[in-house]
């Protein structure tokens, strides 16, 4: 579908309709204030965005929660209530909408252990009715005509006090939710795929509660270096553990230091014998430590280098392989009649587990596995190869 619809019109903005949080005395009468309201309209539904501060700060931490309930917003700070259990007790006895929740979702279960009741994602919703262009700013812009500043988007929302552009900025992250949605799900009915977002909505839920908490093995080992050697994987280890002292150090953002695409190509400068210089504007102690740690590598020796990781990955059959092609293919034909990406019906890595493992039909949702019910027809079983 066209990402151009007619305006709808904006909701009634008055100024200073929202309170900044930051005393749970004050957090606990909004509660029971809200609380009431919502009985006496009905509405069930609330709306939850948060602000981080990865962009500033070594340790990533929650610091602002944006809520909206039947028209009623608060900003709530998590830097100055430690305890915002009455809050999640709240929307957990509503409906909870997002937009865009996945990081929202990862960051409420790292900071309170917490996983929402019901999650109701407006961008999913966009996706599944045919919008492209399904950034919020970008929603809000097609539907009520308004342009949204991003003029903090990259902010430090760790600052306090914060400013009033800041404060504006993060309560229309809520602000617009809930006609947002209203207009969203009569189109997902109107489609008959309502269906279809209830399910990825839970499948959102389940994929995000799924994900290991625990630290991650040999985190060094960034994205590109798996076509590195034991010696370039030697001196990328060593600047990534460099990289993260001086981030800890100085409370800034590892990439500050050096980006993870920057330590992948000194690592493959290393390992065929080019000049290692660092930056130029670096400091003379970080040049100095820099030398230092390409030395160290040297004189550790091969015996101390890392080793390449071989990935266990089942090896597919050229049948197999035609029989990805096919149902990619096929999925690109159902997805241009329904006017929406292909990749909602499934992505190509998606697909590959559908064919290579015996329970890959698991890894797609039952909608999709109905709209691909002819495709998936006489799949290649599963064959074990010799290595």
């Amino acid at each position: 579908m066209s990402d151009v619809v007619p305006p709808l019109i904006p909701p009634a903005i008055v100024p200073g309709d929202y309170v900044f949080i930051d005393t749970p005395e004050h957090l606990q009468q909004w509660l029971q204030e809200t609380e009431a309201h919502m009985q006496a309209t009905g509405e069930n539904r609330c709306c939850l965005d948060t602000e981080a501060d990865s962009l500033h700060h070594y340790h990533e931490k929650l610091c602002l929660l944006q809520v909206a309930c039947a028209g009623r917003f608060a900003l709530v700070d998590p830097l100055a209530i430690e305890d915002v259990s009455g809050l999640l007790a709240l929307l957990d006895r509503h409906e909870l909408w997002f937009h865009g929740s996945d990081y929202d979702l990862t960051m409420l279960r790292r900071t309170y252990g917490w996983a929402p009741r019901v999650v109701r994602d407006t961008q999913i919703a966009a996706r599944l009715v045919g919008f492209r262009q399904f950034g919020l700013a970008a929603l809000i812009h097609s539907m009520f005509g308004l342009q949204l500043s991003k003029a903090s988007q990259k902010a430090d929302w760790s600052r306090r006090p914060l400013p009033e552009h800041m404060l504006s900025y993060a309560v229309d992250d809520v602000r617009y939710l809930i006609p947002l949605a209203d207009y969203l799900m009569k189109l997902l009915r109107e489609k008959g795929r309502e269906a279809w977002f209830e399910e990825s909505c839970r499948d959102l839920q389940v994929d995000v509660a799924a994900r290991s908490m625990a630290p991650k093995e040999d985190p060094w080992r960034v994205q590109g270096s798996g076509r590195l050697h034991p010696k370039g994987l030697a001196i990328l280890k060593s600047m990534w553990e460099w990289r993260e002292g001086i981030a800890m150090e100085r409370d800034i953002p590892c990439y500050r230091v050096m980006s993870n695409k920057q330590m992948v190509i000194y690592a493959e400068t290393f390992e065929s014998g080019g000049v290692m210089n660092p930056p130029g504007g670096w400091r003379p102690r970080w040049k100095k430590e820099f030398h230092d740690l390409i030395a160290d590598v040297f004189r550790a020796g091969q015996a101390s280098w890392p080793q390449r990781v071989k990935k266990a990955k089942a090896r597919l059959s050229d049948a197999q392989r035609d029989q990805i092609d096919r149902l990619c293919s096929l999925r690109d034909k159902v997805a241009e009649s329904l006017d929406i990406e292909s990749s909602l019906l499934g992505s190509r890595s998606t697909l590959e587990e559908v064919v290579a493992e015996s329970t890959g039909l698991e890894a797609l949702m039952s909608w999709q596995r109905e709209l691909l019910k002819e495709p998936l027809e006489g799949l290649v079983q599963p064959q074990a190869e010799a290595a």
